[in-house]
């Protein structure tokens, strides 16, 4: 089997004034489901680049709006319609009270958003992967304070 297709997840958080991750419900056609931000790496870019740019994609929140990307804090490997996947997961703090725009990508994927309690979030999750990274972020961040 071909070399897996590399993905990359973010998770953008917030302090409001408790903690608040943003999920974003994708459109009808591709399963009407919550969650974080998501999408393929071009083959020219490293993972944290891919990060920045699908979150400015899916939502329209640039690095003016952004505290330090964090390293990977999980990755996972799946399989779909006979491709092989491997996803790795980042977290970004989101830095004042931007608006999320969901309308600017040219390819339409969300029809909502909203900004949630990680319960809410976990919650919200579809998938099993979707709610471990969710957990490994969350554990993290209450061990670095």
């Amino acid at each position: 089997m071909a070399d897996p297709i590399k993905k990359v997840q973010v998770i953008p958080y917030r302090h409001h004034p408790g903690l608040e991750i943003l999920m974003l419900k994708t459109i009808p056609r591709r399963g009407g489901f919550w969650q974080c931000v998501t999408g393929k790496v071009e083959p020219s870019e490293d993972l944290k680049t891919a990060a920045l740019r699908e979150l400015a994609e899916e939502t329209g929140i640039t690095s003016r709006n952004l505290g330090p990307i964090s390293d990977p804090i999980y990755s996972f490997e799946y399989e779909k319609n006979g491709k092989k996947f491997i996803e790795t997961v980042f977290a970004v703090q989101v830095i004042g009270d931007p608006k999320v725009d969901l309308e600017h990508n040219v390819y339409t994927e969300h029809v909502k958003h909203q900004w949630v309690p990680p319960e809410d979030a976990l919650r919200r999750s579809r998938f099993d992967s979707q709610k471990n990274s969710i957990e490994t972020f969350l554990h993290n961040f209450q061990n670095d304070g």
